[in-house]
């Protein structure tokens, strides 16, 4: 019985906790990568209609594609934090024994 309850524990602390945290801190970083893009986006969109200046049109497009990869990054980050977290509370669920 005392196995079961610190089993019970031991999921909750390293399923539950630690992918709700990772998918916390990835999600912060999601949004502040979003707001990133959006500006560079916007940047690159104005210099491509009112610049003729190649390399700088290639230098405003590499850095908005820095940051749609670094928000894709985040986000499966995110994801498989969540994930885990998901795992942990189905093992939680499914046990017939209560805490």
């Amino acid at each position: 019985m005392n196995f079961r309850r610190s089993f019970k524990r031991l999921l909750l602390l390293s399923l539950v906790a630690t992918g709700g945290l990772c998918f916390m801190i990835c999600m912060y970083y999601a949004l502040v990568d979003w707001d990133l893009l959006q500006r560079a986006y916007a940047n690159f969109a104005k210099l491509a209609e009112t610049s003729r200046d190649l390399p700088q049109l290639f230098i405003a497009e590499a850095r908005q594609n820095i940051h749609r990869i670094n928000l894709f990054a985040d986000g499966v980050w995110a994801l498989l934090g969540a994930i885990v977290a998901a795992i942990g509370i189905h093992g939680l669920c499914t046990n017939k024994h209560p805490l």
